[in-house]
């Protein structure tokens, strides 16, 4: 079932970026890593990721903007956003925009994997439900 779920990784932290890529792997999903939202929107695969997992702050464009932009292109991709600090204000509009979990770095592993399964869940409900 994970080989086939995509998930795409954006965090202009390379070491950060890296190192959620590598954990997702180790549990069987496809991953792409990318250093900025703009890389993944020319990335051919957009349409074909069942989870992203987004920075809050990015320079150009942020986790939240991005979100907006693929559900405004009529991509309703589920996304995870993680920031390096906890933010109120952000956290409520994220989640009010839609994004399934917004969680803090460093992220524990055990709530990223239940916000992917969350994700997953509401990406392709017949294939990911138990």
């Amino acid at each position: 079932m994970p080989a086939e779920t995509l998930i795409s990784i954006i965090d202009d932290n390379e070491d950060f970026r890296e190192s959620i890529a590598g954990l997702m792997k180790s549990r069987g999903f496809t991953v792409e890593a990318f250093p900025s939202a703009l890389a993944f929107l020319s990335c051919p695969n957009v349409r074909n990721t069942s989870c992203l997992i987004v920075d809050a702050h990015m320079p150009r464009m942020t986790g939240i903007e991005l979100h907006r932009r693929l559900v405004e292109s009529g991509y309703a991709i589920p996304t995870i956003l993680i920031s390096g600090y906890l933010d109120d204000s952000v956290r409520a509009r994220a989640l009010a925009d839609g994004i399934i979990c917004y969680l803090t770095k460093p992220c524990d592993e055990d709530a990223l994997f239940g916000c992917v399964s969350s994700a997953l869940e509401r990406a392709k409900p017949d294939e990911y439900r138990s």
